[in-house]
């Protein structure tokens, strides 16, 4: 025997089993390092071609295949409700089990027509888009959230999957403060994008 233990040979630089002890514990006693969602802001301007584009007074006519086939998608609603279903056939039909989203895009329209865009978790608050409108702006001004067709936003702990802005959302940003210049800070309007 040359004083090597043959079952477990010790290489040099080896940590030894204190050093190895004291880096559990360590592992053990520190915080848990979360990560955090990178919101990927941006600042979007609409395209000249979007802004122009109009549609024909025909588009927005009915013509008579568009009621029969409403007729008809309205009448097999009505079958479906007076037949007896299965949980699973009610589930289905009112969209449980779709897909479970984990992020939000965001996209706030301010009164000049660009917008600012960031990325959020679908657990965050409505508070937050509050947040990031705030910090985004280059001085501070009251402002109110609308989502188009709905009541403004109220600024509390409302999730945004509760308020309906998952998988996304576009909100209009209104506030009283008039000026000539636009409301997002200089560092941001320099990234400007076509969107």
């Amino acid at each position: 025997s040359s004083g090597i233990n043959a079952e477990w040979p010790l290489r040099p630089g080896t940590p030894t089993i204190e050093h190895l002890t004291l880096c559990i514990e360590t592992l053990q006693n520190s915080k848990k390092a979360s990560p955090t969602l990178d919101r990927d802001t941006k600042v979007l301007q609409s395209s000249a071609g979007l802004q122009r584009y109009e549609l024909s007074t025909d588009f927005y006519r009915v013509t008579k295949e568009d009621l029969m086939a409403e007729q008809k998608r309205r009448a097999e609603e009505s079958e479906r409700g007076d037949l007896m279903r299965t949980k699973a056939m009610r589930d289905k039909d009112a969209g449980v089990g779709m897909r479970i989203y984990h992020y939000s895009l965001i996209r706030v329209r301010f009164p000049d027509g660009l917008y600012l865009q960031g990325t959020f978790s679908a657990h965050d608050t409505v508070e937050s888009i509050f947040k990031f409108v705030e910090s985004s702006l280059r001085h501070p001004i009251s402002f109110t959230l609308i989502t188009p067709g709905l009541p403004a936003l109220k600024r509390d702990s409302t999730l945004l999957k509760a308020a309906g802005l998952v998988p996304s959302g576009v909100l209009n940003l209104s506030t009283s403060d008039r000026t000539e210049f636009t409301l997002l800070s200089d560092e941001l309007v320099c990234k400007l994008s076509d969107l």
